[in-house]
């Protein structure tokens, strides 16, 4: 992006924030679309807005606003001539069309004579859906003449909104992949298969879907924690300078929240790729639940009784902070499962070698649909969970030579235990 980095006046600040909360939603892409669109437009000037996602090497219209339906059709259909589009998929950053072409040459360019200019528009600007090195797609905004060029700010906060865009891309894309394996049921370690066939196939499937997964999870955690520092960077410094009154106080409350839930989500892909790099230790596991519930404090219902049935144990051979993330996912889970208050009961107990945990809720328990495969990626009991949690636990306990298992009732609760050998498996 050229020129100066505009500084955001708290308005703008606040309105992009709740793009982000948008973004994190479990809203279909085009309502997706089209409710940034209604916060975007409170803080930027523009006519219409298109959103194109890269689809084997060819960008595709996903969702427009400010468009009747025959001329969407039409910005679909001409999208190969769309000289904006190409220079931002060759250069792969933001750019105004004026930086492109001059105005002479735009309004003799076949894009702007067959489709900018029948719906009044002349100058556009985009910016990239990027994962690294890799452009998932664009967003795309354009003006009437008379409300003039875009901006240097206007530029940053097109850019910023792109960025904000990037994991919901890459997240929908990443879903598709996993759809498209070979169509298997896939069931885990230990877990009955939908089928015989299933059954059969299940162990390369599983292998390949894990292989996917894990390389993925690679990716998409090293990508992350760059801009994540220095968006805690800026978000700290923020906080430090920016003292302007409670919804201020809120907006900056609500940031790190969020700060903090893609911490854990770079956590939980680390934990899917590549060798967990377990650092053993000899630790107390009801020492641990005790760290665990006091960590989870904040978040926990005060309706919500804790109940601690616990048995003397030895200590257990493990890494003490990714079992602190296997019984905070599960902990978590069963609080959600529980959002009028409820009873959570924690029991430890040992028998011929080996500890046993057992995290038993009394809330809603998980859905029969998908009990079978609660612990496959991209499986949730949640309208908003991502569906990977349960997958780190498991791969975590598997990796200490243990095992979790699950049962639940619908609306009558949902037990996880999991066990591990005292020693080195």
């Amino acid at each position: 992006m050229s020129g100066k980095n505009a500084g955001l006046s708290p308005g703008e600040l606040s309105t992009l924030l709740e793009i982000s909360r948008v973004i994190t939603s479990s809203l279909p892409l085009r309502n997706m679309f089209e409710t940034i669109h209604a916060y975007l437009s409170g803080i930027l000037t523009y006519e219409i807005g298109s959103l194109y996602i890269n689809e084997k090497s060819r960008f595709n219209l996903k969702a427009g606003v400010g468009v009747e339906d025959s001329a969407l059709t039409n910005l679909s259909n001409r999208a190969g001539t769309n000289y904006l589009l190409k220079k931002i998929k060759g250069t792969g950053r933001p750019w105004r069309s004026s930086q492109v072409f001059t105005l002479e040459q735009i309004k003799k360019h076949p894009f702007y004579v067959q489709v900018l200019e029948p719906m009044g528009i002349l100058y556009t600007a985009g910016a990239p859906i990027r994962d690294g090195h890799q452009i998932l797609g664009s967003i795309h905004l354009g003006r009437k003449p008379e409300d003039g060029d875009f901006s240097d700010k206007d530029m940053q906060i097109l850019e910023i909104v792109a960025n904000l865009l990037s994991p919901a891309i890459r997240n929908i894309k990443i879903k598709k992949i996993s759809w498209q394996l070979d169509g298997l049921a896939v069931s885990g370690n230990g877990r009955k298969a939908k089928d015989n066939n299933t059954a059969k196939l299940r162990g390369g499937s599983d292998d390949r879907q894990m292989q996917l997964l894990g390389s993925v999870s690679s990716v998409m955690a090293k990508e992350l924690r760059n801009p994540l520092s220095g968006l805690k960077m800026s978000f700290y410094s923020l906080a430090r300078n920016f003292t302007s009154g409670v919804m201020a106080q809120q907006d900056l409350e609500q940031m790190d929240c969020s700060i903090k839930r893609m911490e854990k989500t770079v956590q939980i892909l680390l934990n899917l790729s590549g060798d967990l790099h377990l650092r053993r230790e000899w630790v107390d596991i009801n020492d641990l639940m005790d760290e665990v519930i006091k960590t989870l404090g904040p978040i926990m219902d005060p309706d919500v009784v804790i109940i601690k049935d616990y048995s003397s144990l030895p200590k257990v051979y493990v890494d003490r902070e990714k079992m602190h993330t296997v019984f905070g996912n599960v902990i978590e889970n069963a609080l959600d499962a529980m959002p009028g208050g409820g009873r959570l009961r924690i029991i430890t107990t040992e028998n011929q070698g080996r500890v046993y945990v057992i995290l038993e809720d009394n809330g809603i328990g998980v859905d029969a649909k998908i009990k079978e495969t609660i612990f496959d990626p991209f499986v949730s009991n949640k309208s908003s969970g991502v569906g990977l949690g349960l997958t780190v636990c498991e791969r975590i306990v598997e990796s200490h030579g243990g095992k979790i298992k699950l049962r639940s009732n619908g609306g009558k609760g949902t037990a996880v235990c999991i066990d591990m050998p005292v020693g080195i498996s």
